[in-house]
């Protein structure tokens, strides 16, 4: 067995003595045990030079939206772009490979879709996380990155850790993966709108939408007239499968994701300008959406809506608002189906005490960025990496996340090394 696979989780205690003296020191600590850090201990363990690695997750678990996923929703894209195939065919941890352990790989040929179902993936994400219990550390939260300097150089990371009962540890590391911030300029929360409850009005949290679905479609008279508020991929899925149902009344949709009015007026449109950021966050831009651009799902939700408004002889539909006053579009409805998910973890406070080192960061791919150094400030086999597998509001992969874990683990290879005083990074102001 490797050291990779044997390797000791126990965290070095914080307190006044010895808090500068962790002696464990691994070659390299993933903060979170999400997709892309799974793909990054699959390509690791599939390397011919494993290297000690510890991943922290704050939750005692492995899941990916559990309980969220709305039946018969699919994955954007086809099985190949797994946690492995795309980087090593042969891997022992491909969906194909899932499949075989499952006995349902005949089935899933059989049934002439190459997009999973969303449930299934998850499943087969966890049945990959599972083999490699040895090297996380669940209930552990990443506080905070300290750079450690020997002779004005930094040589190593501290991380600051928390347990799930309050307890303070650290662990250090040569080089730290961490995730990339969530943008800046992303789809936000809507208002609450004013609910009238007197008038039969409830709000369902989107995550409580599957366990209350049923009691949704029953037989209701007149038919029940229902708001989603909220943007995102979810907020797309729920929107289809109300629109699978012909018991509703009325379906509302508040939301700031254009990519829901995919038909826009025929004109001339001027090029959309880039936006500033922070240096841990990526540049987004204004980009409108057209008709071939949308979705099959988005397309899926228009022809349900048209086949409704034919069915009631226009007196039932779809009504999209963008935007985020809330209250007048809802005012109408029994039910509002509410996205009240969390704020994405953000990088930025964790890297907080790296400010004075960073010049830049130079992108590996779409899910992952090298955090460049100034001349001679930070040792050459000491990186810092910005990594995230999700897009679309975290409920889609990027399609290289298993190229991008493999460039991982190739740059911590013995000899793969780059001096960094030579390399050209582009600072973002």
């Amino acid at each position: 067995m490797t050291s990779a696979q044997h390797s000791d989780k126990s965290l070095e205690p914080l307190s006044g003595s010895d808090a500068s003296t962790a002696t464990q020191v691994y070659d390299l600590v993933c903060i979170g045990f999400g997709p892309a850090q799974v793909a990054t201990a699959i390509a690791n363990q599939e390397s011919k030079t494993p290297v000690k690695v510890l991943f922290l997750e704050r939750k005692p678990s492995f899941s990916w939206h559990a309980g969220s996923h709305v039946a018969r929703t699919r994955m954007d894209s086809p099985f190949v772009y797994d946690l492995a195939t795309i980087r090593n065919p042969r891997s022992a941890f491909t969906y194909v490979n899932y499949l075989l352990a499952q006995k349902r790989l005949i089935e899933f040929a059989n049934s002439d879709r190459l997009n999973p179902l969303r449930v299934e993936f998850e499943d087969y994400m966890k049945w990959c996380a599972q083999q490699f219990q040895d090297q996380v550390k669940y209930g552990a939260e990443a506080m905070e990155v300290v750079p450690e300097s020997e002779n004005s150089v930094v040589s190593e990371w501290r991380v600051t850790v928390r347990d799930a009962k309050g307890a303070i540890s650290v662990v250090r590391a040569r080089n730290v993966v961490a995730p990339s911030p969530a943008s800046n300029d992303g789809p936000k929360s809507n208002p609450l709108p004013s609910v009238d409850f007197l008038a039969g009005q409830r709000i369902i949290s989107m995550e409580d939408y599957q366990t209350r679905r049923n009691e949704l479609r029953g037989a209701n008279e007149p038919p029940l007239n229902v708001a989603v508020v909220g943007s995102g991929r979810q907020t797309i899925e729920i929107l289809d499968d109300l629109l699978s149902c012909p018991r509703f009344g009325n379906i509302t949709v508040v939301t700031e994701d254009e990519s829901l009015v995919p038909l826009q007026v025929l004109s001339d449109q001027e090029p959309p300008q880039p936006r500033l950021c922070s240096i841990w966050a990526k540049p987004t831009c204004d980009q409108k959406g057209s008709v071939t651009d949308a979705s099959e799902l988005v397309q899926t939700i228009y022809m349900r809506a048209y086949e409704k408004q034919v069915a009631s002889r226009g007196q039932l539909g779809l009504r999209v608002v963008v935007g985020k006053d809330a209250a007048e579009p809802c005012s109408t409805s029994n039910f509002i189906i509410r996205d009240t998910s969390a704020t994405h973890f953000s990088s930025t406070q964790l890297l907080q005490s790296l400010d004075a080192l960073v010049l830049g960061c130079r992108s590996k791919g779409d899910s992952l960025e090298e955090v460049q150094f100034k001349r001679s400030a930070v040792a050459g086999g000491c990186r810092v990496f910005l990594m995230s597998a999700n897009s679309e509001g975290g409920r889609s992969l990027a399609k290289d996340i298993a190229i991008t874990a493999g460039k991982v683990v190739e740059a911590l290879s013995p000899g793969s090394g780059v001096r960094r005083d030579r390399v050209v990074a582009q600072a973002r102001i």
